[in-house]
């Protein structure tokens, strides 16, 4: 007799799952800001030198009014990630997929980000939006031992590991200079890290005598 249980896949949603700065830049310009450049080429979270003389109260309100804007749930894939989850899917059936994300509070913003995930067909058993900022601490201790996240911020890496997870940094512009353990490049890099542990998570473990 043999026994193991079976580890959740956790995901970040902006800028792991759906391309959040692309939408985002895009609304800005439709909205007549000055964006000084484009979404990929985007250094840094709180946007420094990208909206000349906008004052970080202003931009923070633009955030929060993007997350209840129509544009907000027609987001798009980042590159790659869908075919990886499908792969996913594909090879390991019973795996649940869960997505934690910090979009916001209002209602609106949860049901957009909801619907915009299942438009591209992730499979993802359940969704948590937080709060803008919020730590995912208590949803991570939630999950089975053995699970493994992914997120693009270094904070929430760190928590994940401090939770005993397999944590993934998502490399993008932004967090480039950050340390830890494990990172992807991209979804291919990506796919091949949770593969590697989900195989090892699922090894049959001889139960004691």
């Amino acid at each position: 007799m043999t026994s193991h249980d079976y580890p959740v896949l956790a995901l970040d949603v902006d800028m792991v799952l759906l391309d959040y700065l692309k939408g985002f830049v895009a609304w800005l310009r439709s909205n007549g800001y000055h964006v000084t450049c484009e979404a990929h080429e985007i250094r840094d979270w709180d946007f420094n030198g990208v909206l000349p003389g906008v004052p970080r109260d202003e931009f923070l309100g633009l955030i929060n009014e993007f997350a209840v804007s129509p544009e907000f749930g027609l987001l798009e894939t980042v590159q790659g990630a869908r075919e990886a989850i499908g792969t996913l899917r594909d090879e390991f059936p019973d795996l649940e997929i869960v997505a934690i994300t910090s979009a916001g509070t209002e209602a609106v913003t949860e049901r957009m980000r909801r619907a915009n995930l299942e438009m591209h067909d992730f499979g993802i058993s359940s969704v948590t939006v937080l709060p803008l900022g919020a730590s995912k601490r208590d949803n991570l201790l939630a999950l089975p031992p053995g699970s493994i996240f992914v997120d693009d911020l270094i904070k929430n890496v760190r928590v994940a590991e401090e939770c005993g997870m397999t944590a993934i940094l998502f490399r993008q512009p932004y967090n480039l200079r950050e340390t830890c353990h494990l990172s992807a490049e991209d979804w291919t890099e990506a796919l091949s890290l949770i593969r590697e542990a989900l195989t090892e998570r699922l090894l049959p473990v001889p139960n004691a005598a």
